[in-house]
């Protein structure tokens, strides 16, 4: 055999050896998922044992695996196990989708399983859960077939006894009364014997009352739709909003007849409030208020549509996205609830769809965050946030979120060097900074913008820090004092000390050198300058955190701003939205106050302490914020909303 033959064996081989983790599969890695899946059941971590049963079954497609020695029929059992749990689930938590999900599992198997066991638990298991679902007439059909083909299964008289009360549910008095002495006869030691003797009392005292029971009516959708608003609102009060908010939408679109339908809608419009989505939120109130004609519920609900006014805005708030789009909500509600790779998905599931160049930027904005988030806990995501910031930058490099998106990919790289230990991440820290500093966001008079590059060179000075590391000095003595032969200095080399403090990100230090200049020569024009640079950089700085939701830190930056310039309105008025986002009312009120004593135009800070009034019970303070706000701009809409929700 020649060298070229030996060279193509050889190569085949090598393909296949890295193809086989790929295709080939392992019966002992199916096993020890199925084990693992087994223990999570047993404790009762169902969504665990789902995942599990899941790689278990997927490991057993693959070529050369034999899962004989675990089951017969492996496909059946880990889709019977699979089917379990989502029961398990609907039955803990009230979702009636669980319920969905387990007849989806159970309905790919049941036709083709092959032993008899397994036969046995997906009839009765199908029949249980199309009970729960309210599809009694087919539970009753697969009652029936349990109890004909297996009549000895350990589930009989559990069937035997649903099957009576489907009866009495349907109003089928004999027939319920008939199956219920049938269980006590045949199963007279059965758990269920107590409760059918008192089902028997109460269809006997029925039948004696009415001999000639109404023909049974046709099964109402009543009884699903009662069980999804129930559900929907269960899973609301416990955190799962994404899955309650789903509910409320599957409610409106299945039975928009139902009487839980205008409920529906203002769950929807509370959960939007509560992400601070106020155009979303007054959307749901509207078609809440459209569905109803009982005037009582109608004059309430406009009072809470009122409310989606009220949010304690600023002339340039933060930005907020408002599509109605429903994949932007669920990523919204996914942002919520910190489900950072689910929201993630569905951003990236926009962003390759067809949408607005607005809608993208945004799209992709988030990507990058939830990637980021999720990155925090996951090292392996960091490369994915970084990915797409560097994407939206390059094809949308003058867009909304720019300089946001430089300030966090400076950050996914100082957390990517920290946590994986990688110090050429800091080096693209660096980069990434000089990157931004060369953008037309550099030379902006935005406040904000220049927090964002402020922050970002702070990040710099770490990275440059991290990189190359000072040697700790030796104790130096102190020098003997020198007389200054000149007691007149220059303050100019302090500021330019100062000014490199600053571009270096070191505000405190940037602050004493000013402070030094001044003390040499209070009226040095070049030393204010600094200071209000100083200012601005903290009030910018104040914004990056408030935008972030590090309310601690915004507060202690326009403190700092406010310790430079005890005049400056917008601080005063930032503090005072913060403080009231903390429900701290009282001091709301302070610092709104101090904000429009300086400028009494200021009609956002008059609105926001209307608010911190309104929220104290103080409503003659709030009307007269509110009519001051209105009195400076007359169409500005959301004090004249909250003067008439005053009123009423």
């Amino acid at each position: 055999m020649n060298a070229r033959i030996w060279g193509i064996i050889g190569g085949v081989a090598l393909v296949l050896a890295l193809l086989s983790p790929l295709v080939l599969g392992s019966a002992q890695k199916v096993e020890r998922l199925f084990e693992a899946a087994e223990v999570l059941y047993e404790r009762s971590d169902y969504e665990g044992a789902i995942e599990k049963y899941k790689e278990s079954l997927k490991e057993s497609k693959k070529l050369g695996v034999k899962t004989a020695r675990i089951d017969r029929d492996f496909t059946t059992l880990a889709n019977l196990k699979i089917a379990r749990c989502y029961y398990e689930l609907a039955e803990n938590n009230s979702d009636v989708r669980h319920y969905q999900s387990a007849l989806k599992h159970i309905e790919e198997v049941v036709l083709d399983a092959q032993v008899v066991t397994h036969q046995e638990e997906l009839t009765y298991l199908w029949a249980e859960t199309l009970y729960k679902t309210g599809d009694l007439n087919q539970a009753e059909s697969k009652f029936s077939q349990l109890m004909e083909r297996f009549p000895n299964s350990q589930w009989v008289p559990k069937a035997l006894y649903t099957t009576g009360e489907i009866n009495h549910q349907q109003q089928n008095y004999d027939t319920a009364q008939e199956t219920f002495q049938k269980l006590m006869i045949a199963f007279p030691h059965s758990e269920f014997k107590a409760e059918a003797e008192q089902r028997i009392v109460e269809l006997q005292h029925l039948v004696d009352n009415d001999p000639v029971p109404p023909e049974p009516p046709t099964p109402s959708p009543e009884r699903i739709d009662e069980r999804m608003y129930n559900s929907a609102s269960n899973l609301k009060q416990q955190g799962n909003i994404h899955a309650a908010y789903q509910l409320y939408t599957d409610l409106i679109t299945q039975y928009p007849e139902s009487e839980y339908v205008t409920d529906a809608y203002v769950a929807k419009a509370e959960i939007h409030l509560e992400a601070e989505d106020y155009v979303n939120a007054r959307l749901n109130y509207e078609e809440a208020i459209h569905n109803t004609d009982e005037q009582e519920q109608r004059t309430k609900l406009y009072k809470k549509y009122q409310l989606t006014y009220l949010a304690p805005v600023y002339a340039d708030q933060a930005k907020q996205h408002s599509s109605r789009d429903e994949l932007f909500v669920k990523g919204r509600l996914f942002r919520k609830e910190e489900r950072w790779l689910e929201a993630a998905e569905i951003y990236e599931q926009l962003a390759n769809s067809n949408l607005s160049a607005e809608d993208t930027i945004y799209s992709l904005y988030w990507i990058g965050r939830c990637y980021y988030k999720a990155a925090l806990t996951n090292s392996n995501l960091f490369n994915k946030s970084v990915s797409t910031f560097k994407r939206l930058i390059e094809n949308y490099s003058s867009g909304e979120y720019t300089i946001e998106t430089y300030y966090y990919l400076t950050l996914v790289y100082v957390d990517w060097a920290e946590t994986s230990g990688n110090t050429s991440k800091y080096q693209s820290v660096i980069d990434t900074v000089e990157k931004a500093n060369d953008t037309e966001y550099a030379d902006s008079d935005d406040v904000k913008n220049r927090g964002w590059l402020s922050r970002m060179q702070e990040l710099k000075e770490i990275a440059i820090q991290k990189l190359n590391p000072s040697p700790a000095p030796e104790p130096v003595p102190d020098p003997e004092p020198i007389p200054d032969p000149d007691p007149v200095r220059d303050p100019g080399p302090l500021v330019d000390q100062g000014y490199r403090h600053l571009g270096n990100g070191e505000l405190e230090e940037a602050t004493e050198k000013a402070e030094e200049a001044l003390e040499i020569d209070a009226d040095y024009q070049r030393a204010r300058e600094l200071l209000s640079a100083i200012k601005e950089t903290y009030y910018g700085r104040g914004w990056t955190f408030f935008d972030d939701e590090h309310y601690g830190k915004a507060i202690a930056a326009f403190k700092n701003a406010l310790n430079i310039d005890s005049n400056f309105k917008e601080a005063h008025c930032h503090l005072g939205v913060i403080y009231i986002e903390q429900e701290g009312y009282t001091k709301a009120v302070e610092a709104l106050e101090k904000a429009v004593e300086i400028d009494p135009r200021f009609k956002e800070a008059y609105f926001n302490l209307a608010l911190a009034h309104l929220e104290l019970g103080e409503f003659e303070y709030a009307r007269n914020a509110a009519t001051a706000a209105l009195e400076i701009d007359r169409n500005y809409e959301p004090a004249r909303m909250l003067i008439e929700f005053i009123a009423d």
